[in-house]
């Protein structure tokens, strides 16, 4: 029987920042997470809905789109990653 593989998709990155203090984490804050959970070997990621990319244009003062570029270059090209 062939083996079979079971992908796991890390949600932290999306469900933790649904809250009131979650919504208002800077990028730099959590960055560092993002690289602890790549180097623990996770490769598929759920990193943000609407309201985190709200959040950090009108709470923050951060650019949407910086924060996924830095995602991706943390994560890496082979990363799955989903919104």
């Amino acid at each position: 029987m062939a083996k079979k593989y079971i992908d796991i998709m890390d949600t932290t990155f999306r469900d933790g920042f649904q809250s009131v203090f979650g919504g208002r984490v800077l990028m730099d804050d959590f960055f560092p997470a993002v690289e602890a959970a790549k180097q623990a070997g996770i490769s598929h990621f759920e990193f943000g809905g609407g309201a985190r990319f709200q959040s950090l244009y009108f709470y923050l003062q951060e650019n949407a789109f910086e924060m996924m570029d830095g995602f991706r270059e943390i994560v890496g090209p082979d990363a799955n990653l989903q919104i």
